[in-house]
């Protein structure tokens, strides 16, 4: 019998339909992928199916109950969890404090003391028996990512949840993180959880799904068991014409590939020492469990933070202490991983967030002119196929795939030396995906460096020359690309 069923669901926001007549069914010990393009309604099926948005149109029923719409509490009483892509632990507070907030196990006459040990036994035993080991008295901020995601999960089930609603959990974990958290939502669904994953990785559905739901403008596109289905197919299904594959090594630079960019002991952040040198044309991927020096490194090569010590040669030219805006001004370009706090506003439209990186074309007697932004952002948009198509639209209204594409437009324009840039596909549908894969190849065609940060090996091994791997902030190895295998690069991310 279905544990969950969504029929005929339809949201719209203004003339926007985000779900059409979409249906899915989630049935106990079986795992549901669901997958489609940044847009397609994923996250606004989640959101109806938890109660957080009402839909216009269907229901949603868990145990033949219907669910009352937009209602969190109804989905929450009725076993719905949602373990969300980003964090959300209070990192001051212990594994078990996380876990049972909101439901601790109190002593003493009126119940007004926490029982520390009974809330850090109950946490513990259900780790052990999800097998997701933790340690409850470890505060969360000295937890690895990984740890982090068992901590989500173990929230979700806390509560009783039967129906688990997972938003692409592997996101930034390591090779190994990810297997271990594949069979853990196996384990989950063989005790009895009917849970629905999304995810933009067929890898990974392939490997622990047993149905899988494409989602194409709204739509239902192909319901399937996995078995019945290839990878060919899903793939058709999401894009609605010919297969794209993270595939094909870049062509080789343009002319002479001289020196581009010379690192000498470089620290800062808490990371390093960092030596590198990279050649024009050339791709230096950077690998790692997140949180062990990526972030600084970048931040220092950008200007956006400042360099402990070491030098930072651009084209021959010490830039060590130059800023963001002379950098720039030298073919720089950065696209960070934090696009939110640091790369886009999203109060503005799409035509001012390119502007910001085209102040030359985009002014016109040292004002704003609209007109000249609007056509470099038409431009921009028809390149990366922005949706929606309007250079007016305001940037926040967009999913966060056309939001990294219209970042990745306005940094692409201004690296004509250099580009750093971090997790440049993260949650971004297939063709999203290829579209930026290709724009990155093409940079390098002309001679453009690139120091490429990526949790993605596949994406590092095709697009890159060497791939180094970062380990608490230092370099712990270096390869070919041709050479990094899984095996190799996930032995050097933690530690093996």
């Amino acid at each position: 019998m279905p544990s969950l069923r969504a029929r005929g669901l339809r949201k719209a926001y203004g003339d926007c339909v985000s779900l059409d007549d979409a249906s899915l069914t989630l049935t106990p010990g079986r795992v549901h992928a669901l997958v489609g393009e940044n847009g397609a309604g994923k996250s606004t099926l989640i959101r109806c199916l938890c109660g957080l948005v009402a839909p216009d149109a269907g229901s949603v029923t868990v145990d033949e109950s219907e669910l009352p719409p937009g209602d969190v509490r109804a989905a929450l009483g009725a076993g719905i969890g949602v373990v969300h892509q980003h964090f959300m632990l209070a990192e001051a507070l212990t594994v078990a404090e996380n876990v049972v907030l909101g439901a601790e196990p109190r002593r003493g006459l009126f119940g007004w003391m926490l029982d520390r040990a009974a809330m850090d036994a109950r946490v513990r035993s259900l780790a052990e028996a999800r097998g997701m080991p933790v340690d409850p008295s470890a505060t969360v901020a000295s937890l690895g990512v990984g740890e982090r995601q068992r901590v989500e999960i173990l929230k979700v089930l806390h509560r009783g949840a039967t129906v688990v609603l997972l938003d692409e959990p592997t996101a930034v974990l390591s090779p190994a993180e990810v297997t271990e958290l594949l069979a853990a939502i196996r384990a989950m669904a063989a005790q009895g959880a009917a849970v629905l994953l999304v995810t933009h990785k067929l890898d990974e559905v392939f490997a622990v799904a047993d149905e899988i739901t494409v989602l194409r403008r709204g739509k239902v596109a192909l319901t399937t068991e996995v078995a019945a289905t290839s990878h060919e197919a899903v793939v058709a299904a999401v894009v609605g014409d010919a297969q794209h594959t993270v595939s094909g090594k870049a062509v080789e630079a343009e002319g002479a590939a001289g020196e581009a960019l010379s690192v000498r002991d470089l620290r800062g952040g808490g990371a390093g020492p960092f030596t590198l040198t990279l050649r024009a044309g050339e791709v230096l991927g950077v690998a790692g469990v997140e949180g062990n020096g990526q972030r600084a490194l970048l931040e220092m090569l950008s200007g956006m933070r400042p360099c402990e010590a070491g030098t930072i040669t651009l084209g021959g030219e010490d830039v060590t202490r130059e800023t963001v805006a002379g950098r720039r001004a030298r073919g720089v370009g950065f696209v960070p991983e934090d696009r939110e706090g640091h790369g886009l506003f999203g109060e503005l439209t799409v035509a001012e967030n390119l502007a910001l990186g085209e102040v030359a074309t985009a002014t016109l007697g040292g004002r704003y002119d609209g007109a000249a932004a609007r056509e470099v952002a038409a431009e921009a948009i028809a390149r990366f196929d922005v949706r929606p198509t309007d250079p007016d639209a305001v940037l926040a209204s967009l999913s966060g795939g056309n939001q990294q594409k219209v970042l990745m437009a306005r940094e692409l324009r201004t690296a004509t030396r250099l580009l750093l840039v971090a997790q440049p596909t993260r949650g971004v549908d297939l063709r999203a995906a290829e579209v930026i894969r290709g724009a990155l190849r093409g940079l390098r065609a002309k001679g453009v460096a690139v120091v490429l940060v990526s949790s993605e090996l596949d994406e590092l091994r095709a697009l890159s020359d060497r791939v180094m791997v970062l380990r608490r902030g230092a370099v712990v190895g270096e390869v070919p690309a041709s050479e990094a295998t899984d095996a190799t690069l996930g032995a050097w991310m933690v530690g093996g």
